[in-house]
């Protein structure tokens, strides 16, 4: 329906029109000559607008989120992240196929969680379900829809999670791969594993160290970059701003490094500590022979943590030193620990009010 209005410059028109969502929206112009002028005008803008909105009701759940991820997170995450963006538009694709934006109901989205549920871990499904949450956002801000799909939906598995304690070694073992590890500084392996499990660094942290990252005479290294072990692109930033840090180098890792300098280590063009030839799953195999155990190279990273924490660091160095970006990420991945450790907490309060 359009009305229309001589204003001091001109005729204006005001259209009034159905959006996808049900909800109604408006568009006017101003500073037609003539009211004929201002009507044809207004004829034309129903017209633009009824083909925009049946166009609209016809855009596919899977080619919105496909869309919605190329133009919001592509060009700000990187390639690995992206890799999970491509599998979600997948899974999306693959079950609701060509179903519209518009016929997407709660009850619906909930069927698809529960579908995922047969097939994934919680973890995996959460992770999903986050990016389609927030697509579904986002469509309700550029009026696609009126309501967000993914509200009052829940997520759950059949699927078992991995255990608690394939994420981490016990102490025994721990203490005991370190002191093994140490022992063949020239053997390249063995070393990153060391290195791994005495410093917390990511695997890509710890590929992408180059030996002036290393400063022997102040007992530090420099985390300012990592390398990309996935997709072998080379060198790429840190996780996050807060993952470029120092981390403490006791003496006898730097004898340890010094020792794998001189015996072990194969000069590069790029100075990196350990450079051709590193394969990832290899050493998931070889921390799994050497400890007996189904953890993988990045338990090291929480089992470092986990022994901080057990000798009473402070929780906020802990964060600092394995480059979280906030404490409550330490808070979350270690909830497991601090119950743990809240008995022996109790106690010692105990003792001070004897």
């Amino acid at each position: 329906m359009a009305s229309y209005r001589k204003r001091s410059n001109g005729w204006e028109y005001r259209v009034s029109y159905k959006k996808p969502d049900g909800t109604y929206g408006e568009k006017s112009k101003r500073g037609y000559r003539t009211k004929s002028e201002a009507e044809r005008a207004a004829a034309e803008a129903q017209r633009e607008l009824a083909e925009a909105v049946e166009i609209d009701r016809k855009v596919e759940l899977a080619d919105y989120f496909k869309k919605w991820a190329e133009i919001h997170k592509k060009p700000h995450v990187s390639i690995g992240t992206w890799k999970s963006y491509q599998q979600a538009v997948r899974i999306v694709t693959e079950y609701f196929q060509h179903t519209k934006l518009t016929a997407v109901t709660s009850t619906a989205y909930q069927q698809f969680l529960n579908n995922l549920g047969e097939r994934y871990t919680k973890n995996t499904i959460r992770q999903i379900h986050h990016k389609i949450r927030r697509a579904a956002k986002q469509a309700v801000v550029d009026g696609y829809v009126n309501k967000n799909f993914t509200d009052l939906t829940k997520v759950t598995s059949s699927k078992p999670s991995r255990k608690i304690e394939d994420n981490f070694l016990e102490l025994d073992k721990y203490l005991d791969l370190i002191e093994r590890m140490k022992a063949r500084p020239d053997k390249r392996d063995y070393v990153i594993i060391y290195l791994l499990g005495v410093s917390g660094m990511r695997f890509g942290e710890c590929l992408g160290l180059t030996w002036d990252d290393i400063d022997f005479d102040k007992q530090l290294i420099s985390i300012n970059k990592a390398w990309d072990f996935l997709f072998k692109t080379g060198f790429k930033p840190t996780k996050n701003q807060q993952s470029v840090r120092k981390i403490p180098l006791a003496p006898e890792t730097s004898l340890v490094l010094k020792k794998y300098k001189l015996s072990g280590w194969f000069p590069n063009k790029d100075n990196r500590l350990f450079s051709k030839g590193v394969n990832h799953s290899n050493l998931n195999k070889l921390v799994k022979e050497l400890t007996g155990t189904n953890i993988h190279v990045h338990s090291l990273r929480h089992t470092y943590a986990s022994y901080l924490i057990a000798q009473d660091i402070d929780l906020l160095a802990v964060s600092r030193l394995l480059g979280h970006k906030d404490l409550t990420v330490t808070l979350q991945t270690y909830t497991h620990q601090l119950e743990a450790k809240k008995e022996q907490d109790f106690e010692e309060i105990k003792k001070l009010f004897g």
